[in-house]
């Protein structure tokens, strides 16, 4: 976790004008810098995980010295150049878009080359509280969706599919709102 004291010094120092804007829209870096005594209430009240509040104030410093940097000196002039180390944060506008870009690089080159249906399980608001509180409960809803499918596609099923060439790829995407 980021020491909250260096880190408000931090930003006092921080000039957000140069990157709270992208193409004329507020980043989410300004969007959480503006909102962080209420992320930061959250966060103390046991609302928001330790690696959620950890990302939120990596993802306000991202490009700042703060994380680190890297210094290159010239060896023929002697001229200095800074160059600060990014978040790596998929809330991150900047970093998140180049990793979305290697992540969809990458599965393209691995995926199978075959026809293939798109469904997606969701877990009932009401029900979303227990997943949150037992992150171990999430196996469950994945071997419930496989149990589905295997119904759903059996030989009994008008749904009728190749056996041999079934696969099934799960992905995790929470994005619960409450």
């Amino acid at each position: 976790m980021i020491d909250d004291t260096n880190y408000a010094d931090c930003l006092a120092l921080y000039n957000f004008n140069h990157v709270d804007k992208i193409k004329g829209k507020k980043s989410f870096s300004y969007i959480f810098n503006d909102n962080i005594n209420y992320i930061r209430s959250l966060y103390n009240r046991g609302k928001i995980r330790n690696v959620t509040y950890d990302t939120i104030q990596k993802t306000i410093l991202c490009g700042f010295i703060y994380l680190g940097y890297d210094l290159f000196v010239c060896p023929h002039c002697g001229n200095e150049s800074i160059v600060p180390h990014k978040c790596n944060s998929k809330l991150c506008t900047s970093c998140g878009t180049k990793e979305a870009k290697l992540r969809a690089a990458h599965i393209s080159s691995i995926a199978l080359d075959a026809k293939h249906r798109h469904i997606v399980f969701t877990i009932p608001k009401h029900l979303r509280g227990y997943f949150i509180k037992d992150r171990s409960l999430l196996n469950l809803f994945f071997i419930a969706a496989r149990n589905t499918l295997a119904c759903v596609f059996s030989d009994e099923s008008k749904f009728l599919i190749d056996k041999k060439n079934t696969y099934m790829v799960s992905v995790l995407a929470p994005s619960w709102s409450g």
